[in-house]
């Protein structure tokens, strides 16, 4: 059975992801676009709280999201 997962494991590697054209700058956008948004946002509601909570839920939820799909974004597609 290991032999099975690992053979599926590589099978989906193999596979052009969605997202390849997305360069890393790009990613770094995504990520850090809607964090200053937020953190604006509750800087003129004066919500300080929020200010400190929003930015540690937002890096866990990415860090969560990167290691359950194996950090594709800092993986570079090999070109044929």
């Amino acid at each position: 059975m290991a032999k099975d997962k690992k053979g599926k494991r590589a099978a989906a590697q193999d596979k052009k992801q969605p997202y390849d054209w997305i360069p890393l700058w790009g990613w770094a956008l995504i990520f850090a676009g809607p964090l200053l948004a937020s953190e604006y946002m509750f800087y003129r509601a004066g919500r300080t709280m929020s200010m400190i909570l929003f930015p540690v839920a937002w890096v866990i939820f990415w860090f969560t999201l990167m290691q359950r799909s194996g950090w594709p974004i800092l993986k570079k597609p090999e070109e044929d």
